[in-house]
């Protein structure tokens, strides 16, 4: 089931004021279209029924999927690492073994998506992504402000990343051995097993890696 609520839009080129229909939850194996939509970035898109102007409304959606036990919160540039959200605790009867993870922008909704659905450890990815990036910024001599994990094969033997360097923010994809994620899905193993077992919505991501690799580099 997905939860809906109306809310007035004003145009922000014709100012025009318009009822439109919010998706603020969504089942991902329920409603497998909306899924898509989510991976393709329509979900977001919104157009002015007067002047057909288009944009994205960004606003929070928590996509759930409880087959494969695991729900994302992504809650617009949010500064948070942990949510607690008491409706939701008390909505869903047992949430001891589901993944719950809090995500700031899309990027980082598919990314979690398109991980946890493949039973991928986002975790293990996380530090296996800040190993690669750290390499990146040698290797293009150049600030690495974004990253995000690309394709896995386990026939190629392989991980990929797509970072975004320099002021200019381009594109950089960087492909290492599987070697370097099953290390890290080690080192999540020894280190942070605990970590799921939190309440709330945990922020998995480029902070928290460097943060993890900071205190496995101590013990």
């Amino acid at each position: 089931m997905s939860e809906k609520i109306v809310k007035t839009i004003i145009c922000p080129k014709c100012s025009e004021k318009s009822e439109t229909e919010i998706i603020c939850s969504v089942n991902g194996k329920d409603v497998p279209d909306m899924k898509k939509d989510v991976l393709s970035d329509k979900f977001f898109k919104w157009k002015c029924p007067r002047c057909r102007f288009e944009t994205q409304l960004l606003h929070p959606l928590l996509y759930n999927d409880m087959e494969n036990d695991f729900m994302v919160y992504y809650i617009p540039n949010t500064k948070r690492r942990i949510l607690v959200d008491e409706k939701i605790e008390s909505e869903f009867a047992d949430l001891s073994d589901v993944k719950k993870r809090l995500v700031s922008n899309v990027s980082e909704l598919k990314e979690k998506i398109a991980l946890l659905d493949e039973n991928t450890n986002d975790m293990a990815m996380e530090l296996a992504k800040h190993a690669v990036e750290r390499i990146v910024e040698k290797t293009a001599n150049k600030t690495v402000y974004e990253g995000y994990f690309l394709e896995m094969s386990q026939e190629e033997n392989t991980v990929s990343f797509q970072f975004f360097v320099g002021t200019e923010k381009r594109p950089y994809i960087q492909t290492t051995r599987l070697e370097v994620y099953r290390r890290s899905l080690e080192i999540v193993r020894q280190y942070f097993s605990d970590t799921d077992s939190q309440s709330g919505f945990i922020k998995i991501d480029r902070e928290w890696a460097k943060e993890a690799f900071r205190i496995y580099k101590s013990r």
